[in-house]
């Protein structure tokens, strides 16, 4: 009988599996094994990093039956697997298959192809309501058994004997998968999100590519960029101190202040003391009173201290001791579809060209930076089919332009005098620079309080801006309308690719209805273009590595609607049209009326468009 577990689940029965350990018995395996169209795949590895451990185990499955080979040195030799594994005839399940891949490809230089990861399929089931994905959990939902993982990290010594305990924990990991794919893959045949889940699968090799290239950072350019932000920071730091101590007693006999800035109660009671009715320090809150020297000064501070302690030394000390290069880990989806950047946050380097120069190639080679022009407006002009964005586009016109014209009731040379003009001089207006805010703002419902804020201007003011943005572009009001009615009524939004966003929400009963409810159809404005700028940008990156693999050219990193390419020097003019038309191309795999636009910069650094 099974064993029970504390959670009243059968155990995982012993797996169907064979241990092998010499190249000739592999081969024979092997032979047998490609006759699947379905193979399970599964690695057990000494750590958790690509370019430093190692592979001790690779699995594979057919029905029925788990093969566990031993890759270390001297036994089984993993170049083998690299027919059956790079081959389009068969479809390859893993749970994971990020991880797969990399230590696959940085271990054994195979790149697998035709991929079926059953947590991006749980992930994509249930977008937005954070569900869990982990193998055991699975195990436990789809086949009611308990499976446990307690054995992964006895896998770190690389010359170890292994254990039958650890060989069955191996070849479990594969045995489960199949069962595991076909009740998934009902879900997604329901939820109609197997044309997205193909991307996203076939988008595990670029953002894999990504992760193992890396970037190269300027550290000596850095630290000089880091020393200026920490001499304002400190400047800063004085400044708010020096306000804040001239009404409340925050300093010893020796002068020194025992205001901590960084406290969130202590900058309360002293911002309240000057007359600033603050209930919490948060940037929404206290943008409302920024014309206050304090408040001003304070989000400066922030500004600066935010750089110095994420950004500064320790951006440098995440520069990996192999590669010599910076190496994010990407989450594949955010609950819109977008990825995420982390450890360390490349999407998050600030945009101005002085931060992003200290990105740079290698020497001899060049950097294409590449993005979607104004994708997400594309996207508004698509779905809303307002005739004045749709003009815009299809008769190359700056969208921004045109729409302050409408609103403010100037020309186009007005406004391009008024970009001329100095950003401190008394007659600027800011024509577009202010349009530009709506436009994109409103993506993100933006309000009236926000816009305020974003302006500098009285939140009536702010309404009665709206109002007019509405009154001259219907179609775009009643689509964001119609977008936020349907995230409440349906609970999802849908993207271009079918890719849906699930909400939860409260009973109509409950306290916080109405401010969830907000919140959701916010949510629903935004998740349909934001999602489906994530499936337009991930399908034009399919296309770049698969179009630039003939070529000395790497795919590094990606923010949101942004591509950088690394090239040999001599091959740039050639490559830089190809990224270029795979950027249009992915956007076209999915929008039909309206044209996109994409440039290419090229230089020896991460170049501002």
């Amino acid at each position: 009988m099974s064993k029970i577990n504390n959670n009243g689940l059968p155990r995982l029965p012993q797996p169907n599996y064979e241990y092998i350990t010499r190249t000739e018995d592999a081969l024979r395996v092997i032979e047998k094994i490609e006759r699947y169209p379905i193979i399970e795949v599964d690695t057990e590895t000494t750590g958790l990093d690509p370019l430093v451990d190692r592979i001790v185990l690779l699995q594979l499955g057919t029905i029925g039956k788990s093969f566990v080979f031993d890759v270390r040195d001297g036994n089984v030799n993993p170049i083998i697997f690299k027919p059956v594994l790079e081959s389009n005839k068969h479809l390859k399940l893993l749970q994971y298959a990020l991880f797969d891949y990399k230590m696959l490809k940085a271990n054994f230089g195979i790149e697998m192809v035709k991929m079926y990861c059953t947590m991006l399929a749980e992930e994509l089931s249930y977008l937005g309501l954070n569900p869990k994905k982990g193998l055991q959990y699975l195990v436990s939902k789809y086949l009611k058994l308990y499976m446990s993982k307690d054995m992964a990290p006895t896998f770190k010594n690389y010359n170890q004997e292994f254990q039958e305990y650890q060989l069955r924990y191996a070849a479990n990991d594969v045995s489960v998968l199949r069962d595991i794919y076909n009740l998934q893959l009902t879900k997604l045949r329901q939820e109609g999100l197997l044309r997205v889940a193909k991307l996203e699968f076939e988008f595990i090799k670029p953002l894999a590519e990504m992760e193992l290239n890396g970037i190269t950072l300027d550290v000596a350019k850095w630290r000089v960029i880091v020393d200026e932000m920490t001499g304002e920071r400190d400047l800063l730091h004085k400044k708010v101190s020096g306000i804040l101590n001239e009404t409340i007693e925050q300093t010893t006999l020796f002068g020194v202040s025992l205001l901590n800035l960084d406290s969130p109660a202590q900058l309360v009671k002293s911002l309240n003391s000057l007359g600033i009715p603050l209930e919490s320090t948060d940037v929404k809150h206290l943008a409302r009173y920024k014309d206050h020297p304090a408040v001003a000064a304070l989000l400066d501070y922030r500004k600066y201290e935010k750089f110095v302690t994420t950004y500064g030394e320790p951006m440098i000390n995440k520069i990996h001791p192999k590669s010599g290069r910076l190496h994010t880990d990407f989450k594949q989806m955010v609950s819109t579809g977008r990825l995420s950047s982390s450890n360390p946050n490349l999407q998050n380097i600030l945009k101005e060209q002085k931060y992003r120069s200290c990105f740079v190639a290698r020497p001899g080679y060049k950097l294409i930076t590449s993005d979607l022009s104004q994708v997400e407006l594309r996207i508004l002009a698509e779905y809303s089919k307002d005739p004045v964005f749709l003009e815009a586009y299809a008769t190359g016109q700056d969208l921004h332009v045109r729409t302050a014209c409408d609103v403010f009731g100037v020309t186009p040379e007005e406004i391009e005098r008024d970009r001329k003009l100095p950003d401190d001089d008394p007659n600027k207006k800011d024509y577009r620079g202010k349009i530009k805010a709506v436009n994109f703002g409103l993506i993100y419902g933006l309000t009236k309080v926000g816009l305020a804020r974003r302006l500098g201007i009285p939140e009536s003011d702010a309404q009665d801006f709206i109002d007019k943005y509405f009154t001259k572009y219907r179609k775009v009001k009643e689509y964001l309308d119609k977008s936020g009615r349907d995230a409440i009524i349906n609970r999802y939004t849908t993207t271009i690719s079918g890719r849906k966003r699930f909400y939860r929400l409260p009973d109509p009963s409950d306290p916080n209805f109405q401010k969830m409810k907000g919140s959701v159809e916010r949510a629903g404005k935004n998740a349909v273009i934001q999602g489906s700028c994530a499936d337009a940008i991930k399908q034009a990156m399919i296309y770049v590595i698969d179009r630039i693999k003939n070529y000395d050219a790497k795919l590094l990193l990606t923010v949101h609607d942004e591509v950088i390419v690394e090239v040999k020097e001599d091959q740039a003019k050639e490559v830089v049209p190809i990224v270029s038309k795979s950027m249009v191309d992915g956007f076209a795999e999915f929008f039909h009326v309206v044209k996109m636009e994409a440039d290419a910069l090229v230089g020896g650094c991460w170049l501002k468009g």
